[in-house]
C-alpha cells in the first residue's frame, strides 16, 4: 500500500485548514455526485472551493493510478531517467507529484489546465517541491504545439474529449514526447475501448507499446477489459470528503505507456490475482499468444515461486514458464 508524499499531504492539510470544513466536506461531497453523474457539458471544478474540496477527495486515488502506471512503465524500461515532464491536464498537479517520486531524475515540468482555480492550488502545493514547474493554462482542445518533453503525462483526460478532439491531442501530444507517453483513465469497461483505439492510433504514429502490453498485437481481450488497482492510504481529510469509514481505497485504472524507444516483446501482463490451490496456483496472464490460463503445479519450482509472487498487474518476465491450461 502507497501513501501521498508527506510533503504533498502536509500542504494540502494546510490549505484545507484554512477553509472551515463545514464548507468543504459538503462540497466535496456534492462534487462526488456530479462527478459519478451527468454534468451536462459543465465543468467540475468552478469555484476556489471546488479545486480545494476536488482535491481532498480525489487526488489519493489519481496519485495512486498515476503511480501504479509509472511504476509499470519503469518496470519495462528501468534506464529511463526522464529529466523534463509534461503533464497535459494537469489539475491539481498530481501527476508532477507522481513522477518526482518515482523519477528523481527530473529537474523541470510543465503543466497544461485550463481552470485557473485548479491551477491556482496546484502553484501552492507545488512549492512543497523543489522542481520548477512552468504552469500554462491552456485548453487542450485548442491548437497548442509544445517543446518536447522525456516524460509526458495525460491523466483523466482524453473520457471528457469528443472522438476528434481525442486523436488530435494524442497527435500533438506525441509530437511532445522524446521518450515515452503516460496515459490514464478510470478503470471501467465503458471507457476501455476509448483506451484501445488510443493504443492503435499511438502504434500507426510509430510508437512502440510499454505497457500494460508486452506486444503490439491486437489486444485480444473480447469479453472485459484490463484494468489494474493501486492501494493508497486515505489521509484524514480524504476520510472526510468521502464519508469514509475505511483507511484505504483500492484505485481502479486502465493506462497505456508508449516509447519511441523500440521494446523487446517478452514477457506477459498478470490480469487478475492468482488463485492458489492444493498442489498448484492458477494465472491469467496475457501476451503475444493471447489471454491465457495457466495452472502451475509445486514441482516446478521456479514457476510456482513466481506464480506465487504474482501480483494483479505484475510484469512476468519469462512467459514461457507457463504454459496455456486453457
Amino acid at each position: 500500500m502507497i501513501e501521498l508524499p508527506p510533503r504533498l499531504a502536509v500542504r494540502l492539510r494546510a490549505e484545507l485548514h484554512r477553509t472551515p470544513s463545514s464548507q468543504w466536506v459538503p462540497n466535496a461531497q456534492a462534487l462526488s455526485e456530479r462527478y459519478r453523474g451527468t454534468r451536462d457539458g459543465m465543468p467540475l471544478v468552478r469555484t476556489a472551493l471546488d479545486a480545494l474540496s476536488y482535491a481532498a477527495l480525489l487526488m489519493p486515488a489519481t496519485y495512486a493510478q498515476l503511480d501504479g502506471a509509472i511504476r509499470a512503465t519503469l518496470e519495462r524500461i528501468p534506464s529511463f531517467a526522464p529529466t523534463s515532464l509534461l503533464d497535459l491536464g494537469s489539475g491539481p498537479g498530481t501527476a508532477v507529484w507522481a513522477a518526482l517520486s518515482r523519477f528523481p531524475s527530473i529537474q523541470r515540468a510543465t503543466t497544461v489546465e485550463r481552470d485557473l482555480h485548479l491551477d491556482a492550488l496546484a502553484q501552492t502545493l507545488h512549492s512543497a517541491h523543489d522542481v520548477p514547474v512552468l504552469q500554462l493554462q491552456q485548453d487542450l482542445t485548442t491548437p497548442q504545439r509544445w517543446p518536447a518533453h522525456d516524460l509526458v503525462v495525460i491523466g483523466h483526460v482524453l473520457n471528457e474529449l469528443t472522438v476528434n478532439q481525442r486523436v488530435d491531442l494524442i497527435a500533438r501530444a506525441w509530437d511532445a514526447t522524446a521518450h515515452t507517453l503516460i496515459i490514464v483513465e478510470p478503470g471501467t469497461s465503458a471507457f476501455f475501448p476509448m483506451l484501445t483505439a488510443i493504443r492503435q492510433t499511438l502504434i500507426d504514429l510509430g510508437a512502440h507499446v510499454v505497457a500494460p502490453c508486452t506486444h503490439c498485437g491486437t489486444c485480444p481481450l473480447v469479453n472485459g477489459w484490463c484494468h489494474f488497482a493501486t492501494k493508497i492510504a486515505r489521509p484524514d481529510f480524504q476520510r472526510l470528503a468521502r464519508g469514509a469509514t475505511l483507511p484505504y481505497e483500492e484505485a481502479k485504472y486502465s493506462y497505456i505507456a508508449v516509447s519511441r524507444v523500440p521494446m523487446p516483446y517478452t514477457g506477459a501482463r498478470v490480469m487478475h490475482d492468482s488463485t492458489t490451490h492444493k498442489g498448484y496456483i492458477t494465472l491469467e496472464h496475457c501476451s503475444s499468444r493471447g489471454i491465457m490460463t495457466s495452472d502451475v503445479p509445486k514441482r516446478q519450482r521456479d514457476a510456482y515461486r513466481m506464480a506465487r509472487d504474482a501480483q494483479w498487474g505484475s510484469w512476468l518476465a519469462d512467459a514461457t514458464l507457463f504454459p496455456s491450461e486453457s
